[in-house]
């Protein structure tokens, strides 16, 4: 550890009420009463960059910034500096009252010079001083609730980072990695309880030239518009996703084939024609539809191939039209 300080003044009580009274720690603590337990304690100086707790490590001290300040660090010692320490602060009172382990990285910010307490002398300070406790226990609450605080922050952060994970950022629905999951999730429920299950493939026709023509932000226009359309058009059992480049997916829980095929015509229907928003404009919408349902003992990948050839078949016939699964067979499509 970092070289001991000689004491520059005389350790009466006098000279500790001016070096420590004003301390969060010692807070109307009575000098004259405790005064032989700081005899005691020892002041040593860090380095800039110097280690003072190691995550981990047992540690059997508090430490009070007198001058300086800290950096608390989780994981490693070179990572982003989770909590600044000032003067007046300590650390390591958590480990000593919990009796575990060291739990962050606690590294000296510039040099700086530290008040020391073993832990004989805490325990000590604690049953001589009722303030000296009660100035302890509110450090600890005080650290609690900034663990809170930051534990909420990073909850929010996780619960955002989660959703960006599963949703397209552009259309506002779920994603092809959402999509996937949910197939295979959905395939199994309905088969084990033998309810319906039925994919919807759309493809806005002609995409290539929506963006060679009027530009690719009119192109997210489209696609925007195609999704408000899927959105307006589900029920709450139903998922909608955007399934790659200018696909999107449709899926539909307890919903047969035909009834797939009524819901897929209307969205044609209602998407046809629309026009795309954007300054002089004259672009209008139209898309085609594969449907297929989910048949017995099939895999969430045979679902989403039989979906996929009848979407290949409708922009093979022509575009702006809705064909099912089962109106070809693969020597249909060559």
């Amino acid at each position: 550890m970092s070289p001991r300080l000689p004491r520059e003044y005389s350790t009466g009580p006098q000279d500790y009420a001016e070096k420590y009274g004003q301390l969060a720690l010692f807070q109307d603590v009575d000098m004259v009463a405790v005064g032989y337990l700081l005899d005691n304690c020892e002041e040593i100086v860090v380095d800039k960059g110097e280690t003072v707790l190691e995550q981990g490590t047992p540690n059997d001290s508090i430490y009070v910034v007198l001058d300086g300040g800290l950096n608390v660090r989780l994981g490693t010692p070179s990572a982003a500096s989770l909590l600044q320490l000032g003067v007046g602060a300590c650390v390591g009172e958590l480990s000593i009252l919990s009796r575990v382990n060291v739990s962050a990285y606690v590294i000296a910010s510039e040099a700086s010079r530290l008040l020391v307490i073993r832990e004989d002398n805490v325990w000590a300070l604690i049953g001589s001083s009722h303030e000296f406790a009660c100035n302890l226990l509110r450090t600890l609450s005080g650290r609690v609730r900034d663990n809170n605080t930051r534990l909420q922050v990073s909850m929010h952060a996780q619960a955002r980072y989660a959703r960006a994970s599963r949703v397209d950022a552009l259309t506002g629905l779920f994603n092809r990695r959402w999509l996937d999951e949910v197939l295979e999730r959905q395939c199994r429920r309905c088969a084990a309880d033998g309810t319906a299950l039925s994919l919807i493939l759309v493809d806005i026709d002609h995409f290539k030239l929506i963006n060679d023509e009027f530009g690719h932000l009119f192109g997210d226009e489209a696609l925007k518009t195609v999704a408000g359309f899927l959105r307006k058009s589900t029920r709450p059992l139903d998922m909608a996703a955007r399934f790659g480049g200018e696909e999107f997916a449709l899926l539909l829980y307890a919903i047969d084939l035909r009834g797939a095929l009524d819901i897929a015509e209307r969205i044609r229907a209602d998407i046809e024609g629309a026009k795309i928003p954007g300054p002089g404009s004259e672009s209008f919408l139209t898309v085609s539809l594969g449907v297929a349902e989910l048949q017995e003992f099939e895999m969430p990948t045979g679902l989403l191939h039989n979906a996929d050839r009848a979407l290949y078949e409708a922009k093979h016939l022509g575009r702006n039209r809705v064909v099912l699964a089962t109106e070809f067979s693969d020597s249909d499509i060559g």
